[in-house]
């Protein structure tokens, strides 16, 4: 087995300039009889552009190889630097709140719940395809850059479109545009809205009504939009 700082170099944030990082982390999960990767993206905000410093791909069935990697990659950033760390809560509540727990020295842990139903550009829409097509536009638009290598570039393609959804088909190795959703992530800590923090205070179920507190917490970064908050655990 590899170890985590001869997959990662320790010093792989000297590349950083002064922006705000954030981080999006896609968990582990099966698709199809397949196991696909975990994958984490670190994005800095720098002279209008997001700038996709890091972006690691993994597999393992322990916890700890994954927090390993989340306290190498985050506690290379300057601490002034860090932004938020943002984890898709639609199935990995219960993870995130350990993650919560466990990073609290580093770095805060926000969820997103992809499963939410908000108006993005006039119309009706599940959270995770209105952070889909918000990413894939800033990529078109050039807002994005993305580190050179094919294979990530072939990770990004195994997305489509079926109507409006984003969809993702996988590869014989189990992979499943693990990077476009770290990718998107990434970028939801700097652009999104409201996002509530994963602290201990924070862990209570959703009211009976289907009511989530508003927060009044905002993501770093200078451009907002959609209007899409998570629910509280």
């Amino acid at each position: 087995m590899i170890a985590i700082r001869e997959a990662i170099s320790p010093n792989w944030a000297e590349f950083l300039c002064a922006g705000k990082v954030c981080f999006g982390l896609d968990v582990a999960s099966t698709e199809g009889k397949k196991s696909n990767p975990s994958s984490l993206t670190a994005t800095e905000y720098w002279d209008r552009i997001y700038w996709q410093r890091l972006v690691v791909r993994w597999k393992t069935e322990h916890y700890a190889v994954m927090l390993g990697i989340l306290e190498l990659v985050i506690g290379a950033v300057p601490r002034e630097q860090r932004g938020v760390l943002v984890v898709d809560t639609s199935n990995e509540k219960f993870l995130a709140r350990e993650l919560a727990k466990d990073l609290s020295g580093l770095v805060r842990v926000v969820g997103f719940y992809g499963q939410q139903v908000v108006r993005y550009c006039g119309e009706k829409s599940d959270a995770k395809t209105a952070m889909g097509a918000a990413y894939c536009s800033a990529l078109e638009d050039a807002l994005i850059a993305m580190p050179p290598g094919k294979w990530l570039e072939t990770d990004h393609r195994l997305v489509t479109r079926n109507g409006a959804r984003f969809e993702a088909d996988v590869d014989a190795q189990g992979n499943h545009a693990d990077t476009f959703d770290s990718g998107k992530l990434s970028y939801w800590g700097h652009v999104g809205t409201g996002l509530e923090s994963c602290s201990p205070s924070s862990w209570r179920h959703k009211s009976r009504q289907g009511k989530s507190r508003k927060s009044s917490n905002r993501a770093s970064g200078t451009r907002r939009w959609g209007g899409i908050r998570t629910r509280r655990f």
